[in-house]
């Protein structure tokens, strides 16, 4: 059979369909014309949207954080589009902002900085409360700010630090002009403190491998390992963030917060550190006894109150040394003392301050320097129940002296048989314990100037 041409199949195939149900077709494949299609999205392609931003974007591509723990904020806009209607005007979102007056007026902040500081602000939420406080900084101070939020916002290896920013800027909004300047101005003062810290060496020093060299460390079973670690080079996040807890936390009227800022100002990060300590633990009608005694310390005096106090918190300085018959050496860490043990200790000594004066603190400093940080308590206690029950023995100039000699090697002598007892259970159960054999005492971890003066031997 002879098929005919398609043009003659098409006619024939016309021919069996109504008139109605060709009327029928024709109207449904105008519905999908591709022509009217194509003419309608040229025409919205044709149309200009209004960019309410004037040209200026954050990057929208995808970027990693690179403050951990930290998003980082962009600006985003949704456009609902639909076949045959008018395209309708965007929708924006930044942070908490959705109308576009109040998502440029952020964004002019954002224009101030540059670089990395620029990058740095853009992992803060925009809030109305952000903006209203960054609105008060000058250049320089929001470039700070920027830096020492995101320094104790994000997370650092070896760090216990949380998101404060939220809490850090709703405390700096409560402040005066002046207050907050002086504030910022000590963000600056703090994170340079961290930036020129050195971590501490070991009395032993280390051997090729970047090691103590020592056998075995005794510690307790909490301990945190990464801070009492001599590898560990934290101590610039922890005191931004202590300093941030202090203003979260402590109730400080705006003179209070002056002078301390004024005090950390000039001071060292060991000196920062246990300032910050102090006023967050003692308590709030002990603020203005704090600050009367800091003004009294000679910051640049070897055996000075605020070097003394920050052994508390230093891990190395709750650190032992002792060595074996065979010369190697074994060390036994604790943990820093307790709040309640360093409050009672910066209670102990404004009290004496406060009945005696700084100038017979600083004699009993020079008694006190270089013995472990763990028997301070009980050094202070026993001289003041001394001085109070036998007050005839105080009354000369060389008495602290004449104290320190009768009685700081007994008190150290049975807190080393403390320790050595320390390192003995530890090693006893060890799965392969070590043959200790008798040990003597070598120096404290905070001592580095043993390495020094000592050649520890290594064979």
């Amino acid at each position: 059979m002879k098929l005919p041409n398609l043009g003659q199949a098409q006619q024939i195939a016309l021919q069996t369909v109504s008139a109605n149900r060709a009327t029928e077709f024709k109207a449904a494949a105008s519905l999908v014309e591709p022509q009217d299609l194509l003419s309608t999205l040229e025409d919205a392609a044709s149309t200009p949207l209004y960019d309410p931003f004037k040209g200026r974007k954050l990057n929208q591509d995808y970027t990693p954080s690179s403050y951990i723990g930290m998003n980082r904020y962009k600006v985003t806009s949704s456009t609902t589009i639909n076949i045959g209607e008018p395209i309708k005007e965007p929708t924006y979102r930044y942070g908490d902002f959705t109308d576009p007056d109040d998502i440029n007026a952020f964004l002019d902040q954002v224009d101030r900085l540059e670089g990395e500081h620029k990058f740095m602000f853009q992992h803060l939420k925009p809030t109305q409360e952000l903006l209203d406080l960054v609105q008060k900084m000058s250049d320089e101070e929001l470039a700070v700010f920027s830096q020492f939020v995101v320094t104790t916002s994000s997370y650092h290896f070896g760090t216990e630090n949380n998101n404060s920013s939220a809490q850090l800027i709703s405390a700096l909004s409560k402040l005066s002009d002046d207050a907050l300047s002086s504030t910022l101005a000590t963000m600056d003062k703090l994170l340079q403190q961290g930036n020129d810290y050195k971590k501490p060496v070991s009395p032993l020093g280390e051997n090729e491998h970047g090691n103590e060299r020592v056998e075995m460390i005794s510690m307790p079973e909490t301990i945190n390992w990464f801070k009492s670690n001599y590898k560990a080079n934290s101590a610039k996040y922890e005191l931004a963030n202590d300093y941030t807890n202090l203003l979260i936390e402590k109730n400080l009227s705006e003179d209070q917060l002056m002078q301390l800022n004024d005090h950390l100002s000039a001071s060292t990060l060991e000196q920062s550190n246990s300032i910050i300590d102090m006023m967050n633990l003692v308590k709030t009608h002990q603020n203005d006894d704090v600050l009367a005694m800091l003004k009294e310390v000679d910051k640049d005096s070897e055996a000075n109150l605020l070097h003394y106090l920050a052994q508390q918190t230093n891990y190395q300085a709750n650190k032992q040394y002792y060595q074996m018959d065979n010369g190697r050496f074994i060390a036994q860490q604790d943990n820093i003392s307790s709040d309640s043990n360093r409050r009672e200790l910066y209670n102990t000594i404004l009290n004496a301050y406060n009945d005696i004066g700084m100038g017979w603190i600083n004699d009993t400093l020079e008694q006190f320097t270089g013995t472990p940080a763990q028997i301070q308590n009980e050094l202070w206690q026993t001289l003041l129940d001394h001085k109070e029950k036998l007050p005839e023995q105080f009354t000369r100039s060389d008495s602290v002296e004449a104290w320190a000699i009768n009685n700081i090697a007994r008190i150290e002598g049975a807190f080393h048989v403390k320790q050595m007892n320390k390192i003995y259970d530890y090693n006893s159960e060890r799965l392969v314990p070590d043959l200790i054999g008798q040990l003597t005492f070598y120096s404290s971890g905070n001592i580095g100037s043993s390495a020094d003066s000592k050649e520890p031997k290594t064979d």
